[in-house]
């Protein structure tokens, strides 16, 4: 039974407002998470790769793995380099499996939680309270529920702490397609322990494109690009790309495909959108919570979760609102390596041709190893080896 108020009501059953949800109820507060979906499997759409420590990092069980990947390649245009280990070195998530179990973290710790509704709109109340006005469009049903304070989990959408997109900042629009395909077991093997990336003209003009493994002989195989950069009047569309590697690259042609989706991402390069208004505060990839770098965005979005934790429960059990350290607290941790990872990126996916991406691989093959190139991609701790060089980036992006 759905309550008619609640301390918290989370708007998004993602891995940031599963997380927020999960951490709520533990805390005592009576919580209600909201996911517009009807099952956790209607979209189960992100990759979910993230490296061991991500894993490690935040107590989750071992059923939501969907594989454990060992090795790290690069696909350029000419060149491929492929990093090794004996040991696992990440993971990838069963996406779907992941997010049920934080929604049934927080029942089980006291919490409710809500499934295919929608949030339409927000109301003020006299009390210094707030309503959500949800919708299900499947069973035609409104619902008006008061609360203490909203969280923005609706990702890049960012649907309840702004009212329209125009209220947004200027963003950085990004899109992707995913195939999810059952391959037999020749394909299965050559792709089973890597987390697979494509850059270079030649596998996706101006993006990158992925093979990520699951098990039972299912890989996941994607393509990525920012629209507003590198995109030419005639060029292969997202799908063409990703089914031309699926055909000519891994030879799966004749794969069972079991899924395609897709969206866009909005982003901020300074984390400049709004973390907090009045009783709302917002969370994971509503505040630019992915790797632009990497593409990584689960461990930043729980990470967000855990980060304002505190925050809300001191807001409402001691009315206290600090939500603005929350903002300080977090774009000190990752502000500079965001605006430098975006300087990164667009150089090497936009600006430099096939044979200079050839040959900064190469040379990343050689002055690394795989767990310093997880902490480069996964962590932004770049080893002493680049500090100088990345001291000279930085300069340039503030005068950029």
């Amino acid at each position: 039974m759905i309550k008619e108020e609640y301390d918290v009501i989370v708007v998004g059953a993602g891995p940031g407002g599963g997380q927020c949800a999960r951490n709520i109820a533990k805390a005592g507060l009576s919580v209600l998470l909201v996911e517009r979906f009807a099952s956790f499997y209607d979209n189960d759409f992100s990759s979910a790769g993230m490296s061991l420590q991500g894993f490690e990092e935040f107590d989750l069980p071992e059923h939501v793995v969907g594989r454990y990947w060992k090795n790290f390649t690069l696909q350029s245009s000419n060149e491929i380099s492929r990093w090794t280990s004996k040991e696992n070195k990440g993971v990838v998530l069963d996406f779907a499996k992941f997010r049920q179990f934080l929604a049934d973290e927080c029942v089980a710790n006291g919490g409710d939680v809500l499934m295919g509704y929608s949030h339409i709109s927000k109301e003020y109340t006299d009390d210094d309270k707030i309503i959500a006005h949800l919708e299900s469009k499947k069973e035609k049903k409104k619902l008006a529920i008061k609360a203490k304070l909203l969280v923005d989990a609706t990702g890049s959408a960012r649907k309840v702490i702004y009212d329209t997109i125009a209220d947004q900042p200027e963003m950085e629009i990004s899109a992707g397609v995913e195939y999810m395909i059952k391959v037999n077991d020749q394909v299965y093997d050559r792709f089973k322990d890597d987390l697979f990336f494509f850059l270079g003209d030649k596998w996706c003009y101006k993006g990158y494109s992925w093979i990520f493994p699951m098990d039972n002989n299912v890989l996941k195989v994607g393509t990525a690009k920012m629209l507003s950069k590198g995109l030419k009047k005639g060029s292969e569309s997202l799908k063409q790309i990703t089914e031309r590697i699926i055909a000519d690259y891994m030879k799966a042609g004749d794969a069972e495909v079991i899924d395609v989706h897709g969206g866009t991402v909005r982003s901020t390069k300074n984390m400049s959108e709004s973390f907090y208004k009045k009783n709302i505060v917002a969370i994971g990839d509503s505040i630019s919570s992915i790797n632009p770098l990497g593409g990584e965005g689960i461990r930043y979005a729980l990470r967000s979760a855990d980060d304002v934790t505190e925050h809300i429960i001191g807001y409402i059990t001691k009315g206290e609102n600090t939500f603005s350290k929350y903002r300080k607290k977090w774009r000190k941790k990752y502000l500079f390596t965001w605006r430098l990872c975006y300087y990164l990126t667009e150089t090497m996916y936009h600006k430099y041709p096939d044979d200079k991406i050839d040959n900064r691989i190469k040379k990343y093959r050689d002055l690394v190893d795989i767990d310093q190139l997880i902490n480069i991609l996964f962590e932004f701790k770049f080893n002493k080896m680049f500090r100088r060089v990345l001291s000279f980036l930085w300069n340039r992006v503030k005068l950029s």
